[in-house]
């Protein structure tokens, strides 16, 4: 048995991300655990999808266990995103390797990025060095990778440039801070570039493209499994497909209630940002209003959709001292029943151990205030996520929907 871990969002699960778990399996893994974001991923948006569909097409397509990433981290900066996912992979304490993908492909290249970022990150660097080019209206990433390239060279910073590169990066230095030793697997990424609006020829298109057409009713069967194709048209037909845009009253309302006190207490914000975000609510009559006040060199607008989402939903900086409590599972094969076995066993002897299970019901009658607060907070994302469809959902569905088990 060799287990392999991937970190993901499926949103949604397209060609490249079965790519990626051929490859997984060609390097020796017989059973394949993912790691998931829930209803929201982290470039602050809404799953088009809701997490039980898109955990039931990863396990028909070669996934054999589905675990969410709670909602806290999958709307956090890329390092928490990281942190969370390999931390609950050391967790099930069975896993021998990672698989990520990158736009670079080369192992010994991101490492070097990873040790030279891990380096610009202490006080001192940050203080004499990154700091004062955020001064001059730098976001903290240009800022980071400007230093960077200052200390270890146009290269090592030109790995920043790609935004899986960037995760392998925090991969890597998550793996170091939690003192975790997994064999490392990068898969290259084929054809379609992330963000790229153009489809590759032989079958791969990025999720940006791929969600831009099922916004516009277009045809994704040929980038897709057929399952994902066949699950958004008929999320389609219902009018179940869940946009950010279909929040706008409710965040406008959440803008308008907020004062800048409490808008600090969500996480990545300073006060400067706190004032600026409760500026722009008051004066803005729309969410892409809104958008064009609050955005800036400084502030990405996936940074400020991130945290306007956590003001939604009601997760403040503190919840990211808590590391995930309990993995809730979604979805799950005879393999993935087998991983969980190989877990349980080595749980005693695993600093890393939580609880993992389908039920969110048994898992909250474990009586922990960290796992009460999480189950809570994802109770309530998965109810507000409801709204996000022109279809809205019932306000049970954490509790009541039920997983895949093959």
């Amino acid at each position: 048995m060799k287990t392999y871990g991937i970190i993901c969002e499926y949103n949604p699960f397209h060609n490249g991300h079965a790519y990626q778990i051929e490859e997984a399996r060609k390097n020796g893994a017989t059973h394949i655990a993912a790691i998931m974001s829930g209803n929201y991923v982290q470039r602050g948006d809404v799953a088009m999808i809701d997490k039980f569909a898109r955990a039931k097409v990863a396990v028909n397509n070669g996934v054999d266990l589905v675990v969410e990433m709670p909602v806290i981290y999958s709307l956090s900066s890329a390092n928490f995103f990281a942190r969370a996912g390999i931390m609950m992979l050391g967790a099930l304490g069975c896993v021998d390797g990672i698989s990520f993908g990158s736009e670079c492909g080369d192992m010994e290249l991101l490492k070097n990025a990873a040790m030279a970022s891990l380096n610009m990150s202490t006080k001192e660097n940050l203080e004499e060095k990154v700091k004062p080019l955020m001064n001059q209206g730098m976001s903290f990433p240009v800022a980071m990778k400007q230093a960077i390239a200052i200390d270890d060279g146009p290269m090592i910073a030109a790995v920043f440039d790609s935004p899986n590169n960037t995760l392998a990066v925090e991969y890597l230095k998550a793996m170091k801070m939690l003192n975790l030793e997994f064999e490392l697997h990068t898969v290259k990424r084929k054809g379609a570039a992330h963000d790229s609006l153009t489809p590759s020829d032989d079958g791969f298109a990025s999720g940006t493209l791929l969600r831009q057409m099922i916004e516009d009713d277009e045809d994704i069967s040929a980038f897709v499994p057929k399952d994902m194709a066949d699950i958004v048209k008929e999320y389609e037909e219902k009018n179940m497909l869940a946009y950010f845009d279909n929040l706008e009253r409710e965040l406008l309302y959440v803008l308008r209630y907020n004062i800048p006190p409490t808008i600090a207490e969500c996480p990545d914000v300073d006060p400067g940002l706190a004032n600026l975000i409760f500026r722009a609510g008051i004066d803005s009559s729309s969410l892409e209003d809104f958008m064009e006040k609050a955005g800036t060199k400084r502030y990405t607008d996936a940074r400020i959709r991130r945290i306007l989402l956590c003001l939604y939903i009601g997760i403040k900086a503190t919840d990211l001292m808590i590391m995930p409590p309990y993995g809730r599972i979604l979805a799950l094969n005879e393999k993935g029943a087998e991983i969980l076995k190989a877990s349980k066993e080595k749980a005693e002897g695993n600093k890393l151990a939580i609880p993992f299970g389908s039920s969110l019901k048994d898992i909250v009658e474990l009586q922990s205030p960290h796992i009460s607060r999480f189950a809570d907070v994802s109770n309530r994302a998965t109810n507000l996520y409801g709204l996000a469809s022109r279809e809205i959902r019932p306000c049970t569905e954490e509790f009541t929907a039920k997983i895949e088990i093959q």
